[in-house]
Order: C-alpha cells, then structure tokens, then sequence
C-alpha cells in the first residue's frame, strides 16, 4: 500500500502536514554501534518505507541485544517468526507464547489479546502484522479488530508501532464514520502524543456529508474540469498507476504529488501527467488529475489509495482511505 503521510512523521508533535512523500531515511550502517533502542528505531523506520535494512554484527557482549535484532528482524521479513532465543529465558517464553498465539482458532484470539507479553518490539510487529493480515481478509470482527488496535496502542509499545496503530484505528473509524471511537482515541494519550495525525483526520472528517468541489481536477485531455463537478458514485483517489481502481466502473483521481509544482506554472505538472497517461495501466479506467496540493490538505487526503464514495446529490458519503481502504489482492 502507498502510505504518503507515513508514521515516523505523523506521530511527530511537530511535523509539518504537507502531501509530498518524504525522503527515505538513510540505511547506511553508523560508524559506532548504536543502542538497541536506536537500532530498533532505524529499523522499523525503513519497514514504515517498505524496506528491511541487514543487521548489524554486535560484539559478543552485546548477545541479548542481537538476540532482540533477530526476532526484530524475523518478524519483519518472514512469513512465520522464528524465535532465535535461548530455551528457558523470558525472551524464548515471549516468543513461544506468541507463535502458539498465531496457530490459535479465531474465536480464541480476542481472549488471548490480553493475556499477550509484548515487552519485545519484535513481539510487537509480529502482531502487528498477524493482525493487519486477519482484518485484510476479514477474518476479524470489528470488536476484535478494535481490541487489536488498543493492545498494540499501549504506552508501552514501540513509538513507531504505536504509530502503526493509531493510523490505523483512525482509518478505520473513519471508513465506519465512528465519530465516538475518533473522539476516544483523540481524548486518550495518544491524542496528545500525536497530534499531527488527529489534526489530519479532523479535516477528512469533517469532509464527510460535503461536495468534493474543493478537489479542482484536470481531464485526461489535461483541460480544467472543475465546473463539471466531481465525477461520480465512486471515486479511487490513488497516484501510484500500479494500484489501479477496483473495478472499471470507478473514475480514477491521480493526485500529482510534488509539492514543489504547488505555485508553478502548469506546464511542468501536466509534463508529469503526460509521462503517467502513457502508463497502459490508465487506458481502461477514467482518468482524471488533481494537480494542486492544497485541495487535498483542505480535505485531509494524505493516506493513499483512498475510497471515496457519493451520494446522489454529489456529496461525499464514505471515505475507506489507507488502512481501511479495500485493495486487489498483489498476487
């Protein structure tokens, strides 16, 4: 999935909101050995990009710590973790408990939640991960997707997981237009954690029962469509043309997503349009552009692909953004 806004700098307090991709994070080894904890950051600031940097090779005495890097790392990259632990530790115990967890039966696994020690930040992606997997294939109820949600959101869980977490409860409760469980989360302590994120979701919110007209959009033929209004019922609000709509019936916004283009002359963001247009990934679907970043900060799209449903009268009924966004399955 194409996340713009990604956790590392949403959980920021003092991020600056703006709908451009920040640069990947160096993956260059440090010339000293690092403590776990910036380790551990390093790496799972890659995987919010998508990428899983190599271990560092700790000196002997810093066994324990490989050892955390390990399950870190195996929780990341593989499809079962595998537990690199000496028998008998609390660490091997963590780990066993876990995996044991993951072959659990369904009806099983909202009473386990709880019972759960994650005082591992690999404990913490793998179930992360099981978790996001289960709600993919709707394999979870709403209930336990939310108790899910609220044991990785503990303040005892990695900031960057956290961040995971709150992502997505606000994705999701924004696709259910849950206006309790938003004021829940705002109210508790990650809404004073993270505020960059509630301020994002704020604005998406309260989008919901209104016109799409603040989203000027360009046609395929690159002419000012603005006046036509949003084309409609339903609406895939994607830049990446390998992520195409769910079904052709959908027209497809490509959101151009380069903030420099912000106050430049079209010319230089309809050569951007251009190159994708030729992508044979557009020629079956409707195809529009909305070139100009400030139209999707007013309604707080920053998480993409985003499902955005209307009513009849035009106005934007749903919105599935992120998280929460329904998507083809990759293979």
């Amino acid at each position: 999935m194409l996340t713009l806004f990604l956790t590392a700098a949403l959980t920021n307090a003092h991020a600056t909101i703006q709908a451009q991709a920040p640069e990947q994070p160096a993956l260059k080894e440090p010339q000293e050995p690092e403590s776990l904890e910036e380790l551990e950051y390093r790496f799972l600031e890659a995987y919010d990009y998508d990428a899983i940097i190599d271990l560092p090779k700790l000196p002997p005495s810093r066994g324990a710590d490989q050892a955390a890097l390990q399950w870190l790392h195996s929780a990341a990259a593989l499809p079962a973790p595998i537990s690199p632990f000496a028998p008998g530790s609390p660490e091997q115990g963590e780990a066993a408990a876990l995996i044991e967890f993951l072959n659990s039966e369904t009806a099983s696994v909202e009473s386990g939640l709880d019972k759960l020690s994650l005082r591992l930040s690999g404990s913490q992606l793998v179930l992360w991960r099981f978790g996001r997997a289960n709600i993919r294939s709707e394999k979870w109820s709403p209930a336990t997707r939310r108790r899910w949600e609220d044991r990785l959101l503990d303040e005892s869980s990695h900031t960057i997981i956290r961040g995971f977490a709150a992502r997505h409860a606000l994705c999701w409760a924004l696709a259910e237009n849950d206006e309790n469980r938003f004021a829940d989360l705002k109210n508790g302590r990650i809404g004073e954690d993270m505020p960059a994120i509630f301020g994002l979701f704020q604005k998406t919110f309260a989008s919901l029962g209104g016109p799409l007209t603040a989203l000027r959009l360009w046609s395929p033929s690159l002419e000012d469509i603005s006046d036509e209004g949003a084309p409609g019922p339903t609406i895939w609000l994607c830049p990446d043309p390998d992520l195409t709509p769910l079904s052709k019936d959908m027209s497809w916004i490509i959101p151009i997503l380069n903030f420099s283009l912000e106050d430049s002359p079209e010319a230089l963001w309809k050569a951007i349009a251009e190159d994708l247009l030729k992508s044979p990934a557009l020629a079956d679907y409707k195809v529009f552009f909305a070139p100009r970043q400030r139209d999707l900060d007013l309604l707080g799209m920053a998480l993409f692909p985003a499902l955005i449903e209307l009513d009849q009268d035009g106005n934007i009924e749903r919105i599935q953004m992120g998280d929460a966004c329904p998507m083809k399955p990759l293979y």
